[in-house]
């Protein structure tokens, strides 16, 4: 039978892989026959996440995404095998809680490196024909990016910034046979936590309840795949219904 989400041959770049969404993903995308390539700050939950993968093809690369100027040795490292990457997850950010006395200028670049300026370089090295063979991209970004709570300043801010960059950069990107999209995950329940009653408060407005990461990483990988081939600069709310 047809398998129209299979990504045997395909190696894909995983931001954020050692832990959440990013971790998530990178299973599911090996469950359907994907080379992951895993990077992270966090060298020991990249070899848990690798150790959880199917097959054996798997590369990590532990490094700081805000030290932009080491972004291109990433891809460097991802292709040393003399293989071009076919995809790239960005999953990599924070989600701070700053009420406004506390929102420095130091603090809103930090969350702007991590959610923003290293999301357009990651896009603008794996645009390098040396690096990718066309491929597809999908941000991890955030259904606070339209409907943010108290607090959430910068990190909704952040988030709106990478939505509008997705859609410009699709009609730049498109000549380079590559698609960009982002997804909107609403509140999705944490690796190893039981739903609680703060949880189910949070995702009062969620009518389809809370959102599992497997749920989200099989919508990335729609995102990925030939199934979603004429879907870019777009934007998948998975919020659960929280936005009528």
């Amino acid at each position: 039978m047809l398998n129209p989400i299979d990504f045997s041959n395909q190696k894909i770049l995983v931001t954020g892989a050692s832990s959440g969404i990013g971790k998530t993903t990178a299973m599911y995308l090996s469950n359907l026959g994907a080379s992951l390539v895993l990077h992270g700050r966090n060298r020991e939950g990249l070899y848990q996440t690798k150790e959880l993968l199917n097959g054996t093809n798997h590369t990590l690369i532990s490094s700081d995404l805000t030290e932009l100027d080491d972004v291109s040795n990433i891809f460097e490292q991802a292709v040393s095998d003399g293989v071009k990457l076919n995809g790239l997850v960005y999953s990599a950010g924070v989600m701070p809680i700053i009420p406004l006395p506390q929102l420095t200028r130091e603090k809103i670049r930090a969350i702007m490196d991590i959610n923003f300026y290293s999301y357009i370089e990651m896009i603008r090295q794996f645009a390098k024909k040396k690096y990718s063979n066309d491929g597809n991209i999908v941000a991890v970004s955030s259904i606070a990016s339209l409907q943010p709570e108290a607090c959430q300043t910068i990190y909704s801010a952040s988030k709106s910034a990478m939505n509008a960059a997705t859609q410009s950069l699709s009609f730049e990107l498109v000549k380079k046979n590559i698609r960009i999209n982002t997804i909107f995950p609403g509140v999705v329940r944490p690796e190893n936590v039981m739903a609680d009653d703060d949880l189910n408060q949070l995702a009062g407005p969620q009518i389809l309840g809370l959102i599992r990461s497997d749920d989200v990483a099989g919508a990335i990988a729609f995102l990925l795949s030939d199934m979603a081939k004429f879907i870019t600069g777009r934007s998948l709310y998975f919020d659960a219904g929280r936005l009528g």
